[in-house]
């Protein structure tokens, strides 16, 4: 295993491949017999420590990988919305550079995901803090990070060269003392098998499946106190446990405590005493790390954005009048997120969808500190702020979220045609599509009930104000109670006729499912699960899924 490090210290620049030199010693851990693939796991370590104080500027480590035409090679998206899937020997992931420069500045693609801070390659699949490598054999080969609360680990599968490039994503750590670079677990064997003892070995949830409704996907942000009340009345405590407010209670994005009066006259509280009176939890949307150009908060204080070498306040994308990164660094923002999750807290909201919290991870130099630290700092203070309540996190680099929230979304937004108009297929990764996260529920359901729940999204079964068609919503409904915990929908439930209700019945009945094994051939997904009965006990079944199509099929 070949390694290089690069870092500054006393105005120079110093590339190295030494275990020790004048400025640093490594500290290098690994089993005995070196780092290899096991199916009991091989771990490797390294952690420098500095004889004097410097600044990382990279750090990778090189392994030999047999790749081939005929693997599969898993690669795990940025952040929650960051497509997910096993690719083809001869696939590449796309590249948001293939985008006019001009349509990319205007929205501001890059901020939604790696291409931010990350060099696409040609010949290269890279994967964030967990990939494999599977063979035509089904047998694979994982690399696992347990290093995430210190930096990111970006595996770039480098076809051309037959090997793993690993890099730490330390750009800009200042390191006084200490600081591990790589903690890296290595397993063989089948996929699923593989990623659930890598996702078990670094925790368990507690928190139990969750059932409810969002306003999102019906109202978007045209909601209002009238509606909110409409829609309650048809979610019975029975069969949901959540009722949820989404966007468009606020005044604009950053301003959370005005609430437009001309829509909610009375406030939200009302909205939560009368959803507790049915016995459900009372959810709200909220996304604490930005803010847009048209609010107070922008206009009022920017002293508290995060900005580029320029000075210029740096976008986390093009949503509403644009979404600037606040930076969580400073200590009146953390005051100010604090204070808006108390506020809401005290009013009784159970439950807290947290959303493009991936804006934390824009900040990164000059801060001394790693985008993963910083990140995940972020995450205390929405852990901390919360307490016993529960939160669901969105648009999130999963790894920060590990062990600090109840429930985690695992794709991007779903779509109401299935692979939403056509231009948009063009843009980023992380683009709304039903097609592309039912394919990231699919892979990235190993998690579930370990370092999280997963929450794949709605289901969406009505027929009006809606294109996907009867099939496709029913694989939509299907998948996400089979791959995930988390089951909300937009729909008017009291509106289900006879069929629907069946459908849901049906899904229902694939919770708490063991998934056993995952195929895949480029079209079609094939997972072999587990699932109790009362009639029979424990059933093995088998579910086909039409990527292309967005349908369950017998082939």
């Amino acid at each position: 295993m070949e390694f290089s490090l690069t870092y500054t210290v006393g105005g120079r620049t110093v590339t190295s491949s030494e275990t020790e030199n004048e400025d640093y010693r490594l500290e290098i851990t690994e089993d005995e017999g070196g780092a290899v693939f096991k199916p009991e796991g091989s771990v490797f370590t390294m952690k420098i420590i500095a004889k004097h104080p410097l600044t990382m500027v990279k750090s990778k480590v090189m392994m030999p990988q047999n790749l081939s035409k005929g693997d599969w090679i898993y690669a795990n998206g940025f952040q929650s919305w960051t497509d997910t899937r096993e690719y083809s020997y001869d696939e590449d992931l796309w590249d948001i550079r293939k985008v006019p420069a001009f349509i990319r500045d205007r929205f501001h693609f890059e901020s939604y995901g790696d291409a931010y801070f990350y060099k696409y390659k040609d010949n290269e699949t890279h994967s964030f803090d967990f990939g494999y490598v599977r063979h035509p054999d089904g047998q694979a080969e994982l690399i696992g990070s347990r290093n995430y609360e210190n930096a990111y680990l970006i595996m770039a599968y480098e076809k051309d060269r037959n090997r793993v490039t690993a890099r730490t994503d330390c750009a800009g750590k200042y390191v006084d003392s200490e600081f591990t670079l790589f903690d890296l677990i290595l397993y063989s064997g089948k996929p699923v098998q593989i990623l659930r003892r890598y996702f078990e070995s670094l925790g368990k949830c507690e928190a139990g499946p969750l059932r409810g409704y969002t306003s999102w996907y019906r109202f978007y942000q045209d909601i209002n106190e009238e509606k909110m009340l409409e829609n309650l009345k048809s979610i019975e405590h029975s069969e949901f446990d959540l009722f949820q407010i989404d966007d468009g209670y606020e005044t604009f994005v950053g301003d959370w405590l005005d609430v437009d009066e001309k829509k909610f006259p009375s406030g939200l509280l009302p909205i939560v005493d009368k959803i507790h009176e049915k016995g459900l939890l009372a959810g709200l949307w909220l996304a604490p790390f930005v803010c847009e150009t048209k609010s107070r908060v922008y206009t009022e204080h920017p002293d508290w954005l995060y900005r580029d070498a320029d000075g210029e306040p740096v976008f986390a994308g093009s949503n509403w009048s644009g979404d600037v990164v606040l930076d969580v660094r400073k200590e009146e923002v953390r005051e100010y997120v604090r204070g808006v999750l108390k506020h809401y807290a005290d009013m009784g909201f159970d439950f807290f969808k947290l959303d493009f919290l991936y804006a934390a991870a824009l900040i990164n130099e000059p801060s001394g500190m790693t985008r993963a630290e910083i990140m995940r700092d972020g995450m205390k203070l929405l852990r901390e702020s919360l307490k016993d309540k529960q939160i669901l996190a969105c648009g999130v680099p999963l790894s920060s979220a590990f062990g600090m929230v109840e429930y985690c979304r695992i794709g991007p937004d779903v779509s109401l045609r299935f692979d939403d108009v056509f231009y948009m297929r063009w843009m980023h990764r992380e683009r709304i599509s039903t097609k592309v996260t039912l394919q990231n529920t699919v892979f990235r359901s190993c998690m579930d009930g370990t370092v999280f729940r997963c929450d794949p999204d709605v289901f969406l079964l009505r027929d009006t104000d809606i294109r996907l068609n009867r099939l496709q919503r029913r694989a939509l409904v299907m998948l996400n109670h089979l791959c995930g915990s988390v089951y909300m929908t937009s729909d008017d439930v009291g509106s289900y006729d006879a069929e629907k209700k069946a459908l849901l019945k049906e899904a229902r009945s694939l919770s708490g499912s063991v998934i056993e094994d995952i195929s895949f051939d480029g079209r079609i997904i094939t997972l072999l699960y587990r699932r109790r009965t009362d009639e029979e006990g424990d059933v093995l079944s088998e579910l086909k899924y039409d990527t292309r199509k967005g349908v369950l099929t017998d082939g």
